[in-house]
């Protein structure tokens, strides 16, 4: 178990800590005809993830928000609320999206790097 471990801290440098920041560039893929977003428009958003404290926080738009029913395994991090879900690949860095509103839903894709490294994960 301890060999597992460590080659899972090797193959993560980037989400590997108990606490990290992660930069992402993100792309809508689908959104409703009625929404304020257009398929393709591209736009930063900033992942902060602790593992020890089961949390996981989105900024995006000037505005911050913690999702509830936070997952971390070997393979990925999850998260979401009434209005947003996030899943985030630790061997490729890929982030999947989705805003959930009245008028308005959104799926975008994307890709993380480390703000501690600037690296694409893995490096």
């Amino acid at each position: 178990m301890r060999e597992l471990a460590v080659v899972a801290l090797l193959l993560l440098p980037g989400i590997a800590s108990a606490a990290s920041q992660l930069d992402c560039t993100l792309t809508v893929v689908e959104s409703e005809a009625n929404s304020n977003f257009s398929t393709g428009e591209k736009h930063p958003i900033t992942i902060e993830t602790d593992e020890d404290r089961k949390a996981i926080t989105v900024s995006q738009d000037g505005r911050k928000q913690v999702l509830d029913h936070v997952t971390f395994t070997l393979l990925s991090i999850n998260g979401y609320t009434a209005d947003m879900s996030l899943g985030l690949d630790r061997a490729s860095g890929n982030v999947v999206l989705q805003s959930y509103g009245a008028d308005s839903n959104k799926i975008e894709f994307g890709t993380c790097t480390s703000k501690a490294t600037g690296a694409v994960i893995p490096k």
